[in-house]
């Protein structure tokens, strides 16, 4: 079991907007996932999607972006759970990069296919998450979907206006 924490830090891009002083912020945690595909999560897998919240939240809280630590939190809770649940044994990376007025949430895993929002009947215990994190993205005006080719999920939320 392994976990990794990178921060690397960027100059601003030009056209960032006036007024925000804040820097580029990449961040990734990747960690491996011990379960089997189509089991129940195991406990490890499990408190592994509680981390990867919080270590968002305590980044966003760190760069001043306490606005958005709620609607992050959700979206990487169903994200990680996604590629746990459908990744198989492997590897998960989640990536949180703040940059150009965007916060950009990117979560893979080593499984294979491409991942992509189930249709699940109106019974169902499971299969929203991805349809979740689409509408908490379209609410605050910002973008989900999934990079071609890759088992890569993303989501893409504005900055709030009150950055400092």
């Amino acid at each position: 079991m392994t976990q990794t924490i990178t921060p690397l830090r960027v100059e601003a891009a030009p056209e960032r907007p006036a007024g925000l002083t804040r820097r580029d912020d990449l961040m990734q945690c990747a960690f491996d996932v011990g379960g089997v595909l189509g089991e129940p999560l195991s406990d490890v897998d499990t408190r592994r999607v509680g981390h990867m919240r919080m270590i968002v939240a305590a980044r966003l809280r760190y760069l001043g972006l306490d606005a958005l630590v709620e609607t992050a939190g959700q979206i990487v809770s169903e994200l990680v759970t996604n590629a746990i649940r459908h990744g198989g044994n492997g590897s998960v990376t989640l990536s949180q990069l703040v940059t150009r007025g965007e916060l950009r949430l990117l979560v893979r895993d080593s499984g294979t296919g491409q991942p992509k929002p189930a249709d699940p009947g109106l019974d169902a215990e499971g299969g929203r998450g991805l349809w979740i994190v689409g509408l908490l993205a379209d609410e605050l005006g910002g973008q989900a979907g999934f990079a071609p080719e890759t088992r890569t999920a993303w989501c893409s939320l504005p900055l709030p206006h009150t950055c400092p």
